[in-house]
């Protein structure tokens, strides 16, 4: 089966993706447009499409390779998983042929190509206030995530979800079959550097992809309010490569995610292979969806400096959360394990009701 992953590698797991599949015998491909030094690019090829710093003529230019690769690996598969709501080619010329060709495909939506606002800020107070603040953005992206579910499920696409966090916002209308996995980590990138229980100076890491959506602020004023009690080092991270990022939370004692979106992402994933305590905002009515032994420690804006305190000035307490970190990533999140579920589900596009081909879905009223 040679499978194409499709085209752009958010948060390094098309990356991921392709590395496990080959592990378990998979002839996959990924085909990349402007992947970022943030992006692991193991296993993929990557391509240069339209940078800004470049002429327009040299732009177009650039467009000519990428154009050229995807078509010839859109021929080359026998499954398509396409990975957020960028296109690959113009005109939504890539998916007409899939359709028209009728290959096995399915879309993986990751996060704000989906998530509706108003949804999203329902039942949580600090994605409500993160929307407050950019307004105009909250109602184009409400706009995109309807469209781009429209867009997939009219030529043909079933989806997949990579977290109980996105089921929420699928329109079940658009998609009645929706498959659901979680997020993938390559446990041999990670090898455990638990924290020293002995440690008395630990180190905190926040590294905020955008300052604003992860609680930064909070972050921040939380650490402020600690200084004069607790002996710790805070190393606030942007703007660096993905190595030397990972290097600095291998070395560290605790991560601070995010604290806002109401789950947790494939940062504080990495950090919990590496055996770091993650301390990241779930919100209540995620909390029971989660496995039982998740091991993210649950915190929000208010509640941050009382719970960033209790780890600093317990080191056992610091081990033990790491150790528990690391056991619920590989019993959970393990691409390789994933990936055979993801063979699955590769196998069951197009068979059953589906068989004979995808008909043109219309639009909802």
């Amino acid at each position: 089966m040679n499978v194409l992953h499709l085209p752009v590698n958010i948060a390094s797991q098309t990356s991921v993706t392709v590395r496990a599949l080959r592990e378990i015998g998979v002839d996959a491909r990924g085909v990349i447009r402007n992947n970022t030094p943030y992006q692991d690019a193991r296993g993929i090829e990557t391509f240069t499409v339209g940078s800004t710093d470049t002429s327009p003529v040299r732009s177009r230019l650039q467009r000519l390779p990428w154009w050229w690769a995807v078509a010839r690996a859109l021929r080359w598969a026998d499954v398509v998983h396409w990975h957020s709501r960028s296109r690959a080619l113009p005109a939504t010329l890539d998916l007409k042929y899939l359709a028209l060709v009728n290959k096995p495909r399915v879309v993986e939506f990751w996060g704000t190509d989906i998530r509706d606002p108003a949804m999203a800020s329902a039942d949580n107070p600090y994605m409500a206030g993160a929307f407050e603040t950019e307004k105009d953005n909250a109602r184009r992206w409400a706009r995109m995530a309807r469209k781009t579910q429209e867009k997939f499920s009219r030529y043909g696409f079933e989806c997949i979800i990579p977290s109980v966090e996105m089921e929420p916002y699928i329109d079940r209308r658009l998609f009645p079959r929706m498959h659901a996995t979680m997020q993938r980590v390559m446990l041999s990138d990670f090898e455990p550097r638990f924290p020293d229980a002995l440690n008395r100076r630990p180190v905190v890491v926040h590294s905020p992809s955008h300052k604003g959506r992860k609680g930064t602020d909070a972050v921040m004023d939380a650490v402020n309010a600690l200084k004069g009690r607790c002996d710790f080092e805070f190393r606030l991270v942007t703007g660096v490569k993905r190595c030397e990022a990972l290097e600095i939370v291998r070395n560290c004692d605790v991560v601070i995610a995010e604290l806002v979106s109401g789950a947790y992402g494939l940062a504080a994933l990495e950090a919990m292979a590496m055996g770091k305590p993650v301390i990241c905002y779930l919100k209540p009515s995620l909390v029971s969806k989660f496995p039982a032994d998740c091991a993210i420690v649950n915190a929000n804006p208010g509640n941050l400096a009382d719970v960033l305190g209790r780890l600093l000035s317990d080191g056992a307490l610091r081990n033990r959360v790491g150790r528990d970190s690391r056991a619920y990533v590989e019993k959970h999140h393990d691409a390789l394990a994933l990936a055979k579920d993801l063979l699955k589900i590769y196998e069951g596009l197009g068979l059953g009701a589906h068989r004979g081909g995808h008909p043109r879905r219309s639009r909802p009223a």
